[in-house]
């Protein structure tokens, strides 16, 4: 078997991992609308309090060394080994501290099944963090489609398990314990796969500079959660579980698409850029992958915020029609955070911690500040803070810290803008047949017609405005022409 170091992940393997990943999304979009049908609001959203409360454990159990693993040239197995170590024991204390944390949650919320739901919760994050190394293993050795079946696995059997629980009526601890399920699947699938046994930790190992890297990126880690998860625990204090429920679930819709994508073509890309002679092929590289990332997250988004209430309707139930109102506040806010990303492959490919601490801490510092004050006036508004902090970071990132990376930020955005018009034309287009011919229909036409509008529109605007785009794509799929790194 090759060594890490001597293997790049190739087209094949990173096709099959996109195609697994959308694989994986299409599992959690199969388990949003099986699981809408067993679960009420009010318990999804006491789940989704839990699991913002949690949250940061699954920061915690990675301390950033994922990142700094995969971006280093050399890994020697004696590092591999520290780092296993090193993950495994920050999850357990994770875990630990969740275990902790839970009876006084519980009273403080008001809610003795939230004391449940975390002490539920908890064993993932050690789980998750003991496959860390042997993901990331999978990852330097190119098996990128092995790496995408492990995960798919843990996901599928986890929404399996929460689902057959949610049918006995217990859907709160299906929820629950979705996460662990997964994760436990997760680690023996890697373990079965890697063909690597973590020897014990030795002394004098030379891991100082991934330490380095790893706490950097762990700050900005943290700070991300703790804005993501803001809007979550304000608006359960101050509206809820019920009104949680659909808060959340309307976040969820809007975003999965981007965490489902991002999460493999990061794999791809920190490898890539990392190799890059200098600058301007960093540049290059990041514009296509760019292209590869704003393509359908962006067009996803554009067609869930022009169908998203007779979708939502349709698919989720009637129960959950409310959660439509969110959706287009959570949109811009999804906008800004898809076309932004690039600037967090930059930093970390370029070594830059510090540069992508400060791109992002003026506007996570707004989103935390103004979730905060907006809460007592509604949901909407913590969305729209939310919203408002991504569309700061991303400046920040672009004008900024990009520049000083050596990279154009405002070249990256003029390319993403050509995408940007094309969806927001289509947007434009159903919206305002939505609103002067549909809007009183049944659910299923209004969709029918939406959709229609929707995709007439986007196909003209590509025609004119986006096939360079378009061609992007063809090149990175077909094997006959040279990838997209």
């Amino acid at each position: 078997m090759p060594t890490p170091e001597s293997v790049v992940p190739g087209r094949g393997g990173a096709l099959a991992l996109l195609a697994a990943q959308w694989g994986k999304y299409a599992v959690q979009v199969g388990g949003i609308v099986l699981l809408a049908r067993l679960i009420a609001p009010a318990d999804f959203g006491l789940v989704s309090l839990g699991l913002a409360l949690a949250g940061f454990a699954a920061v915690l159990g990675d301390f950033g060394l994922s990142l700094a693993a995969l971006r280093a040239p050399v890994l020697s197995p004696a590092q591999r080994d520290l780092l296993f170590w090193i993950n495994t024991a920050v999850g357990v204390g994770a875990a630990a501290v969740v275990v902790a944390a839970a009876l006084p949650a519980g009273s403080a919320f008001g809610d003795e099944r939230l004391t449940t739901v975390l002490l539920l919760l908890a064993p993932a994050f050690a789980l998750r963090s003991a496959s860390v190394q042997y993901r990331v293993e999978l990852n330097r050795s190119g098996r990128l489609g092995t790496l995408a079946a492990v995960e798919f696995a843990g996901d599928a059997l986890g929404l399996v398990a929460a689902a057959t629980l949610a049918v006995g009526g217990y859907g709160v601890i299906g929820l629950s314990l979705q996460g662990a399920i997964a994760a436990a699947v997760t680690l023996v699938a890697a373990v079965a796969c890697a063909g690597w046994m973590p020897r014990p930790p030795r002394r004098g190992v030379p891991i100082r500079r991934l330490l380095s890297f790893g706490g950097n990126t762990f700050v900005v880690h943290l700070l991300n959660y703790t804005s993501s998860n803001i809007g979550t625990m304000t608006v359960g204090a101050a509206s809820g579980a019920g009104v949680l429920g659909l808060f959340s679930r309307a976040n969820q819709l809007v975003n999965l698409p981007l965490e489902q994508l991002a999460s493999p073509l990061t794999r791809i890309v920190i490898p890539a850029l990392s190799r890059a002679p200098d600058a301007a092929d960093v540049q290059r590289r990041l514009a296509r992958f760019q292209v590869l990332l704003c393509v359908p997250v962006l067009g996803y988004i554009s067609l869930l915020a022009s169908t998203a209430g007779p979708a939502i309707h349709l698919v989720l139930g009637a129960e959950w029609r409310p959660a439509a109102a969110f959706v287009p506040v959570f949109a811009i806010g999804a906008v800004f955070q898809t076309v932004g990303y690039v600037g967090y492959w930059a930093f970390v490919a370029r070594g830059r911690p510090g540069l992508l601490l400060g791109a992002e801490a003026a506007g996570r510092g707004v989103m935390i500040a103004l979730a905060v004050a907006w809460a007592p006036l509604g949901p909407l508004w913590v969305a729209g803070a939310i919203a408002l902090g991504h569309a700061v970071v991303w400046a920040g990132s672009t004008f900024v810290f990009l520049p000083r990376a050596g990279i154009s930020g405002l070249r990256l955005a003029g390319s993403a803008t050509r995408i940007l018009a094309v969806f927001l034309a289509a947007w434009a287009a159903a919206t305002a047949i939505d609103l002067s011919a549909v809007s009183t229909w049944d659910p299923l036409p209004r969709l029918l017609v939406l959709v229609a509008a929707w995709g007439a529109t986007a196909a003209a605007a590509t025609a004119l405005v986006a096939r360079a785009d378009l061609a992007v794509i063809r090149e990175f799929i077909r094997p006959s022409r040279p990838t997209a790194d």
